[in-house]
């Protein structure tokens, strides 16, 4: 397989430097460019905060991004939290992860995570997904912006935008506009096919965008495994995958200077997994899972250009996205078979969750100025209310019959839970000193209300689940100074906050029976109980940054300081802790002062600091180069490391424009250092999934990309990469650092070259082809 993909490759690189001949035509042709929709990296984002990067559909294309990852590979201090089955679970900026960094996806928050524990299987990637081909531009802020991006963002965001009709039709008369690529990704094995077809007459514009994905597990750096099954196996479990999504967009045109849409998206992906490093023993025969992931948004739109006295643009939205997540896992067991105690016997373990948004949001700008002062200036409101449901349900079958034995609906992770926000934000930027002077200045206010439903599939013998509601108020500022020509200083300071998730509130409650030794009574003292009386996290982020920039250069250096407090996590708690109970199981009993208890809380402060880097040098109209890095370094209060904390990386690449424009040519050199054993060690800890010394680093690597595109004709593109060129073999830090060793089936440990399944893909490539007229 390796000599293969390496004969492709090098087939794909030969492909790509034959057809590097210039063309006449071709510079006559470029101005009709394929990607009309013009979104780049340098193009100013949403957030004011001083460290933002827009990927647009340009740099999307050109780098062949098939997911999110992909999407943001070239940003250092920022990664795919790869948790769970369903794949990855939001994103990793400078150390804070999960439900602390905010995703959006056209103002619309993702689904929160519903389980707790970091490392378990199920549910860490409810909170949904859009296929990369739908989006034109993918915000990244580094630092809280709780203005733009609302709860959530407390050490970033990650901001999508989607398509527009627009983005494709020429302004003014009827116009219509079509284009089909289709694309293989060795690594995945994956063949991709999107199809666009946008269209104007009269007054109406329309979009459908229809993406089409068939592929497998990535792959490892191993093309084999001496060890089929069992954790030893050193390339990932066989998975089949699929994804359907479609993006439709209606918009009626009223006047010149009023605009009303409808948004609809359908999106559909399905993982078969043949769990084979989870089959060992008696207990695991064989373990398949099929686990779907549906993502529906409904919505509508009105903007209104005014030019009015309070207000040069209106624009309201209305929204509801339902997002549902399964995982069914079917085990043929060889012990445990009862009632029937048919050996062997099959079991099922059929875990869902659903979420249900709907939120309606009113946003104004207006812009003016009154002397030599401007002003830039957006505000507005919103409410949304978000709908948490789960199902548990275990299936055993007689023997490898249809026939059941027993049928048990578990309790279930979360009440059903309705979670109600109200908002209201305003920010203002002013502009002094003949525009050399910016300020920036904004405040949010937010409100939200948690309201759980008891029944029969979720019940609180602790008493502990009630109505619970807080208030969050946030603020941002910052300044801009152009002190000369080239020169310019920034800095900004902002509190970011996160509400609690409903999983945190309302994690399964439980009691049991033990026994007061003083009276010989038997009462019922808790297991694991909610914690209502939870704080929401906040932030305080402060940065100091400079730019030095000329018609050739850009260089960007900024150092930051994020205090975090509030920090919550599960931890351990004393019941009673003057009187002794005694506990029994089976023939053993023990007595302890007070009973202990898990519960989540609020723990402390986490500091997190460091240093980042941006450049572009444009060397001549054909050569430019590019340079990132980032370095950071968190610990909590305690002394402790932020082990979640990424290894300082940087990105150089260079890349080459023919003069006619017709093709380009791109290499990036990725490195990263390792992950030290004194950044990842801990002195305690209460999570069972997190050793205090881990069993696994990641070692520093360096990988090269080659990468580019030629326009065949005006309408015809092909793009080719070869990734990881000099085949390396390395380990990211987010994929390693929850693994352990052990032979422990139940989650998943590793043992001996079993840690191979979790390395990076070894030399690949990517080619795609794209039509339009």
């Amino acid at each position: 397989m390796r000599t293969s993909s390496a004969v492709l490759s090098l087939a794909v690189a030969a492909t790509l430097l034959a057809a590097f001949r210039p063309s006449l035509a071709a510079e006559r042709d470029r101005a009709q460019q394929l990607n009309k929709i013009k979104v780049t990296a340098e193009e100013e984002g949403r957030s004011t905060v001083g460290n933002v990067q827009v990927v647009g559909v340009t740099d999307l294309e050109a780098e062949q991004a098939q997911n999110f990852e992909d999407a943001i590979r070239y940003i250092p201090g920022v990664s795919i939290v790869d948790l769970g089955r369903f794949g990855d679970n939001g994103f990793n900026i400078r150390g804070l992860e999960g439900d602390r960094v905010a995703l959006t996806v056209d103002g619309l928050s993702f689904a929160e995570s519903v389980e707790t524990t970091p490392a378990y299987e199920f549910f860490r990637a409810s909170r949904g997904s859009i296929d990369i081909d739908s989006v034109k531009a993918i915000e990244v802020v580094k630092g809280a912006d709780s203005i733009a991006a609302g709860s959530g963002a407390l050490g970033g965001a990650i901001m999508f935008t989607t398509k527009d009709p627009y983005d494709y039709l020429k302004p003014g008369d009827n116009d219509s506009y079509f284009r089909v690529k289709t694309g293989y990704t060795s690594n995945t094995d994956e063949l991709m096919t999107t199809a666009t077809l946008a269209n104007r007459t009269g007054r109406v514009e329309s979009m459908v965008l229809y993406t089409r994905r068939r592929g497998h597990e990535a792959d490892s750096w191993y093309d084999s495994s001496p060890i089929e099954t069992g954790s030893g196996r050193r390339t990932p479990d066989p998975i089949d995958r699929e994804s359907d999504e479609v993006l439709a967009k209606l918009d009626f045109l009223i006047g010149d200077s009023q605009r009303f849409g409808l948004v609809g998206e359908y999106s559909r992906a399905t993982n078969e997994i043949n769990n084979l490093s989870r089959v060992g023993g008696p207990g695991y025969l064989t373990r398949r899972a099929d686990d779907d992931n549906d993502r529906d948004r409904y919505g509508l739109r009105y903007s209104w250009d005014a030019a009015s006295t309070f207000f040069d643009s209106l624009e309201w939205t209305a929204d509801r996205v339902e997002t549902k997540s399964r995982a069914l896992t079917t085990i043929l067991a060889g012990t445990g078979c009862v009632p029937q105690n048919v050996v062997p016997c099959v079991r099922s373990e059929d875990r869902a969750t659903e979420q249900v948004l709907d939120r309606t949001a009113l946003d104004f700008s207006k812009a003016w100025r009154t002397g030599s002062v401007g002003h830039d200036l957006v505000y507005g409101l919103a409410w949304q209310q978000r709908e948490v449901d789960f199902a548990a349900v275990d299936t055993r079958y007689v023997g490898r019959t249809s026939d059941t034995s027993s049928i048990t609906v578990d309790p279930d992770q979360v009440p059903n839970t309705d979670v109600t926000t109200y908002s209201a934000y305003l920010r203002d930027s002013l502009y002094l000193l003949n525009d050399r002077l910016t300020l920036h200045a904004g405040v949010r206010y937010d409100r939200t209300e948690y309201s759980p439903t008891l029944d029969a599939q979720f019940v609180d013998p602790t008493g502990s689940i009630h109505d619970v509601e807080f208030s969050a108020p946030t603020w941002q500022a910052g300044l801009d100074f152009k002190f000369a020509d080239e020169h310019s200083v920034w800095a900004q300071v902002g509190r970011g906050f996160r509400a609690p998730t409903v999983g945190e509130l309302y994690a399964p409650t439980s009691s049991s029976i033990v026994t007061e030794v003083a009276t010989g009574q038997q009462v019922s003292l808790w297991d694991s109980a909610s914690n209502p009386d939870l704080e929401a996290e906040e932030s305080l982020n402060t940065e100091l940054g400079y730019r030095w920039q000329t018609e050739s250069v850009q260089i960007g250096l900024s150092a930051f300081r994020d205090k975090y407090t509030n920090f919550i996590e599960i931890n351990d708690f004393i019941q009673d802790p003057g009187t002794q109970y005694q506990s029994c199981s089976g023939n053993t009993c023990t007595v302890t002062l007070g009973k202990e208890y898990s519960m989540a809380a609020n723990v402390g402060e986490v500091t997190v600091k460091g240093v980042e880097v941006e450049g572009r040098w444009s060397i001549s109209q054909q050569w430019s180069v590019r340079l990132a890095a980032s370095y950071s370094e968190g610990e909590k209060e305690n002394g402790d490391p932020l082990p979640s904390i990424l290894p300082a990386s940087g990105v150089l690449g260079l890349r080459y424009q023919s003069p006619t424009q017709r093709w380009s040519l791109t290499g990036n050199v990725t490195h990263a250092e390792a992950k030290k054993l004194k950044d990842a060690t801990l002195s305690e800890t209460s999570d069972f999934f997190t050793s205090l010394v881990p069993d696994y680093l990641s070692d520093a690597y360096t990988v090269l990309d080659l990468f580019g595109d030629i326009n065949i004709t005006k309408d015809l593109r092909l793009n080719a990469g070869v990734y990881n060129v000099f085949d390396a073999k390395y380990y990211l830090w987010p994929r390693v650092r929850f693994v352990n060793e052990g032979t422990n089936t139940l989650y998943g440990y590793v043992t001996g070259d079993g840690i191979g399944r979790y390395s990076e893909p070894g030399r690949n490539f990517r080619v795609s082809l794209s039509w339009q007229f």
